[in-house]
């Protein structure tokens, strides 16, 4: 009895006490990966990233997120994302959740898609995220996908160096402001050199602190501070992140005849940008759930399109 206890003890403390602490909050720059559960592939053929790219753009744009970096291999993904409002769980649960439903559809099989909970790193900006793009950049290299990353069209280090290449979630000024010169071509130049030389401003593994910060002490105790403030805030005020302002569903959607595209703007605005619920819009405007659930969805892809073009 006492071997069963101990290893069952032993089981708990692998399992809860090891998990990873995950900090939130408004501002935060992100290191994420994600894995396919047993190194199994998440990725089998160029629909499936694509559709994970659609998915990660709906997100991006949803939670107001600005996506620094990303990269698709076979079984794991990597990104960098910095969340203005601090809602980096909400977003991932979305991400990974509808391409787990999506990848289950299309190769009829059941159950969870990702080993484990995404990873996630808060890294300090200015020191850490050109050595992380670098990283990921290379990952394909590595892993034997292409001897080149430009030849992977997976990753956005085509987008850093090819204008036309770049899609609207991605935000590829802060990257290359740092490589800028007396012309376009010779900063990209700049850019591709300092991919390629991994010895300039070189990072380590080992730097990482609880396996949670990449930064130095300063950055980690002031960010530490800024979490606790944000608890603070939103306990003694029950501040809802998500809802930006209390404009009522009369003022955002209005109860005049309306056609279904105007409709279809006003639901996903009361949705995205003022926080509302489905079953809250649903039930003002007496109708399904599900019948608001297609609205918004309507106005994702029509985003999508949008940002796409």
């Amino acid at each position: 009895m006492g071997t069963g206890l101990a290893f069952l003890k032993r089981r708990y403390i692998l399992k809860f006490m090891a998990r990873q602490v995950r900090y939130e909050y408004a501002g935060g720059v992100y290191y994420i990966k994600a894995r396919g559960v047993g190194h199994e592939p998440i990725f089998r053929d160029a629909i499936d990233r694509n559709r994970f790219l659609e998915i990660l753009v709906e997100t991006v744009f949803r939670f107001k997120w600005l996506c620094h970096s990303y990269c698709l291999l076979e079984d794991h993904y990597h990104l960098i994302l910095e969340t203005p409002q601090g809602n980096l769980s909400k977003g991932m649960r979305q991400i990974n959740g509808l391409y787990t439903q999506s990848f289950n559809r299309k190769y009829r099989r059941q159950g969870p898609l990702f080993g484990e909970r995404f990873k996630s790193i808060i890294i300090e900006k200015a020191r850490y995220l050109l050595p992380l793009h670098r990283h990921m950049m290379l990952n394909p290299v590595r892993v034997n996908l292409t001897r080149d990353p430009e030849r992977w069209p997976w990753s956005s280090y085509l987008p850093n160096i090819i204008r036309g290449y770049r899609p609207a979630f991605l935000i590829t000024q802060w990257i290359l402001s740092y490589f800028s010169g007396k012309d376009e071509s010779f900063s990209l130049e700049k850019y591709q050199r300092y991919i390629f030389n991994e010895e300039e401003g070189k990072f380590s593994w080992r730097d990482l602190r609880d396996r949670v910060f990449l930064g130095s002490d300063t950055f980690i105790e002031r960010v530490k501070k800024r979490i606790l403030v944000q608890k603070d805030k939103k306990r003694d005020m029950n501040y809802n992140l998500t809802r930006e302002d209390n404009s009522p569903l009369e003022e955002i959607i209005g109860n005049k005849r309306l056609t279904r595209k105007e409709r279809d703007v006003r639901i996903y605005d009361a949705y995205i940008h003022h926080g509302y619920t489905l079953n809250e819009i649903a039930a003002y405007l007496g109708v399904h759930f599900a019948t608001v659930s297609r609205a918004v969805r309507r106005m994702e892809k029509r985003v999508l399109r949008q940002a796409l073009q």
